[in-house]
Order: structure tokens, then C-alpha cells, then sequence
């Protein structure tokens, strides 16, 4: 069991019970998640928050979000949470990377945005590209491209300038954080939520999945379709917002890996 003493000590302290099991969740990349069982066969997911990625404030603002979430019954509801830890309910389901994406899976992405993007805002940071980029280099330990690097800062600070910053985004929409049980979906991981446009979501949905182009042309149009009378952008303009945002999304990905998977292995 890769349960700490102190972690046992928290449980005590929530008086939830004995544990009897714990089974680490392998494709959760920024935290270390795991499925706990407690006596009287009650399970939670607990989180082993990571502090380098994500700062107390950050994760406060996260609380609020997936709160606010849990209440309009889109994820699943916070049972405990301290500046290190998060426990939370356990729903049990299938994840969509458990499937193959085709046309259905990228509709039902497009459906679960605008789910998102219907809820308030809260106390969800606003778009920061261009800090995220700045944050990333500065605890980035290797070299990089320093030319590239200002370009892509560059066309973040455009697109932080220019977002209008209205509605919620997830911010992490993968396949891996999209739970399909018997009568629900449920939306996981509100960590990278914040106010932006719906093209910053759509652009790092396509992104994070890494779908290929006709793919993320599909995710756009469903979604396009879903929400045309909100929408004060054409199709094409739409499409060409998403565009800069998934070139920003890309390179973001890259120095992410380097900062947070490279130091694990």
C-alpha cells in the first residue's frame, strides 16, 4: 500500500473508516491519483496534490470550480480537500481513452464543452498564456529555443489580450478526464479551468488528444453547431482563433512534459 503515515493520519481524522486498499490510477499525469477502499466497502479518489504545477492559490480557485460543478451534478463531489490532499467521491464508469475516438466520441467532447462553458464562472483565474509560458520556462532546468520561445510568448500575449474571457473553460478536456456511467457523464480534473473563449477550450481539447486535422476540423464544427446563437464569431473566424490557440496549446504541452514527466523517469 503507497499510502504515507501522514496520509493515514488525515483519514483518521476525517473519520471515514479503516482503509483496506489503495490502487494507484496510472494515466493521471499531474497528480498521483488513487482509488481507496475503505471498510464497508466505501471507495473515494484521493489525490496527492502536486505543488510544483500548481500553485495554493490555484488550487483554491480549482475547489470553488469543481464545486460549482458538483452542484449542477457535471463532476463528482469534493468530500475533503487540504493545500496537499483532495478526497473525493467515487463514480464508478468507463473513461472515453478506454475507447476508440471516432464521430460519436468527438460529438460527445463537443457536447461536454458546452456543458462547461454553460456553467458560472466563480472564482476561476482568467486566461494567462503568457504567464503559464513564463512559469514553465523559469522551471524548465534545461535549455530551450530562445527565439521560439519569444515567438510563441508573443502570440500568448495577443491572445491574452484579445480573449474576451466570458465563459469557463475545463482546460484539460482529454479523453482521460470524461467519466461515461449507466445514467451520467461526469467531467474530471478542474485544475486548469479558467475564463477565457470557447476557442481556448476547443484548441487544447484537440490539443490534449492530439487529434489530427479532420478531427479537430469535426470537434469545432459539432460544437459550432451546439452553440451557433451564443456565438459571436463566424465558423471560419472560429476556426482561425482555434488555430493560433492550438499552436500556443502545442508548444505549452512540450515544455509541460519537460518540467513534469521527464523528472519522474
Amino acid at each position: 500500500m503507497n499510502i504515507t503515515a501522514d496520509e493515514l493520519s488525515w483519514f483518521r481524522e476525517l473519520k471515514i473508516g479503516r482503509l483496506l486498499k489503495s490502487e494507484q490510477i496510472t494515466h493521471a499525469l499531474t497528480n498521483q491519483v488513487f482509488l481507496l477502499t475503505f471498510e464497508n466497502k466505501r471507495q473515494y479518489i484521493f489525490k496527492r496534490l502536486n505543488l510544483k504545477a500548481r500553485s495554493v492559490e490555484d488550487r483554491k480557485r480549482e475547489l470553488s470550480v469543481q464545486k460549482a460543478a458538483a452542484d449542477k451534478q457535471l463532476t463528482p463531489e469534493v468530500i475533503a480537500s487540504s493545500e496537499t490532499y483532495k478526497l473525493q467521491e467515487y463514480i464508478t464508469g468507463q473513461v472515453l481513452s478506454e475507447t476508440s475516438v471516432n464521430q460519436d466520441i468527438i460529438e460527445l467532447l463537443a457536447r461536454q464543452l458546452l456543458r462547461i462553458h454553460q456553467l458560472p464562472a466563480g472564482e476561476a483565474q482568467p486566461q494567462q498564456l503568457a504567464y503559464e509560458l513564463n512559469l514553465l520556462k523559469k522551471q524548465l532546468n534545461k535549455p530551450l529555443d530562445n527565439n521560439k520561445f519569444l515567438q510563441m510568448l508573443r502570440l500568448a500575449d495577443t491572445l491574452d489580450k484579445s480573449s474576451s474571457r466570458d465563459i469557463l473553460c475545463h482546460g484539460d478536456l482529454s479523453v482521460n478526464n470524461v467519466l461515461v456511467s449507466t445514467d451520467q457523464i461526469m467531467i474530471l480534473d478542474w485544475e486548469y479551468a479558467v475564463t477565457a473563449c470557447a476557442a481556448y477550450d476547443l484548441a487544447f481539447c484537440n490539443c490534449i488528444n492530439e487529434f489530427n486535422a479532420a478531427q479537430r476540423k469535426q470537434l469545432i464544427e459539432h460544437y459550432y453547431h451546439l452553440n451557433q446563437e451564443n456565438l459571436t464569431q463566424s465558423l471560419e473566424q472560429l476556426k482561425g482563433e482555434c488555430a493560433l490557440y492550438f499552436t500556443v496549446f502545442v508548444y505549452i504541452n512540450e515544455l509541460w512534459a519537460l518540467c513534469f514527466l521527464d523528472e519522474e523517469q
